[in-house]
């Protein structure tokens, strides 16, 4: 096991990579073609496209079949977008690289949580969802100085090569041992649909999951109009990269703790840190106007980020039984998908509709009120720890 999961953790890191040095530049290439905000953000959204709709189905495969196939079938699907990439001189190969990618990605997060939460000690399951978010942590730490410094020295087609590269490095997944599977019948869509609506059932998958997407829907700006807001006040591709980077590097320093992190405070307390460092983040970019301060304020928010991933992963891996873990987090990745792709897209129209800023605030605002809601009115909704 401890084989297995120390591949998984490198072939999560290099997908983050990948996935780092991509998601700043897209809007940016997007822009150089002519994409109006509208557009930057739908092409942005179609990353999480058929994401939304192949979640349980992975999910349910995973479970089935294990995590090794899923993983590399992720990785194929990667350098597969990494090709498109390299000949993006259009819109629509933009949004069909988009597309890839996102299916990609999404086998990497579902089929690695479904494994971690399949761990039957709570303290062991907790430490090493706090590793696969560092591993995440530190791919999104790289990723975007990687791909800024390469695009602003030598272009975007030399970005997406090494956007490739690290995109075929993730093949060492196939020195995985095991399917780590069950066996079951033919697989059944109704069947996993059934199961799934069993789990929404539950008001307290339901808290968790709303969490989820509030935080998700804030953290969609990095991916798109934040990169958009920084050129215009007149920094360079490198420096994007860097300020994004100060976002990771917050997320990174904080998430080899959180599993002492968990031990030693309460998942209500630690729900709220989170949610005020994520709203007095994003809320306060915009009227930002200097490096410093903007440095600063990512780094608040990427650390309240750093911790709502491995918290919510954590409580919903809580109400899974170890059968369904694949489908429990898949549903997880539905709503995570429905927040990348909701976020650009509704917040393209704000920025359209007033400025850049508005959708900074909108965001903000959004995160505290579900924050509040849970933590002042339905605390009983978090979910205690599950200790086999």
């Amino acid at each position: 096991m401890q084989q297995n999961l120390f591949l998984i953790l490198i072939t999560f890191t290099f997908n983050f990579i990948r996935y780092g040095m991509v998601f700043p530049l897209i809007p940016l290439v997007a822009h150089d073609l002519g994409a109006s905000p509208a557009v930057i953000g739908l092409i942005v959204g179609a990353f999480s496209l058929l994401s939304f709709f192949l979640a349980v189905p992975i999910g349910g495969f995973t479970d089935r079949a294990g995590v090794k196939g899923m993983i590399a079938l992720g990785v194929f699907c990667n350098i597969a977008s990494a090709l498109l990439l390299l000949h993006s001189n259009h819109v629509m190969i933009l949004i069909a690289s988009q597309i890839l990618g996102g299916i990609g990605f999404q086998l990497h997060i579902v089929s690695s949580q479904a494994y971690i939460a399949r761990i039957d000690s709570p303290f062991r399951r907790e430490r090493a969802f706090g590793y696969l978010t560092f591993s995440a942590a530190v791919g999104q730490t790289l990723g975007p100085v990687l791909g800024g410094l390469v695009a602003s020295r030598y272009g975007y087609y030399d970005a997406f090569l090494g956007v490739l590269l690290f995109s075929a490095m993730g093949l060492v997944v196939l020195g995985l041992q095991g399917s780590n599977g069950r066996q079951a019948d033919r697989y059944s869509i109704v069947q996993d649909l059934k199961q799934a609506v069993s789990v929404l059932s539950d008001s307290r998958m339901l808290a968790v999951l709303a969490f989820t997407f509030v935080i998700i829907f804030a953290v969609s700006l990095r991916t798109s109009f934040l990169p958009v807001l920084l050129l215009k006040r007149g920094l360079s591709e490198a420096d994007v990269g860097l300020l994004i980077s100060l976002f990771a590097g917050s997320m990174t320093v904080v998430r080899p703790f959180v599993g002492r992190i968990f031990g030693f405070f309460s998942r209500k307390d630690i729900m709220a840190f989170s949610v005020l460092t994520v709203a007095a983040g994003v809320g306060s970019i915009p009227a930002l106007h200097s490096s410093f301060p903007t440095a600063f304020a990512m780094c608040v928010f990427g650390l309240g980020f750093g911790l709502t991933q491995p918290l919510s992963m954590v409580m919903v891996a809580d109400l899974a039984d170890s059968g369904h873990s694949g489908l429990i987090m898949g549903l997880r990745f539905m709503v995570i998908t429905l927040g990348n792709l909701s976020g650009p897209v509704l917040l393209g129209l704000l920025a359209e509709g007033i400025n850049l800023e508005a959708p900074f605030y909108a965001s903000a605002l959004v995160v505290v009120a579900i924050g509040v809601y849970i933590w002042t009115f339905k605390p009983q909704l978090l979910p205690g720890r599950r200790e086999a």
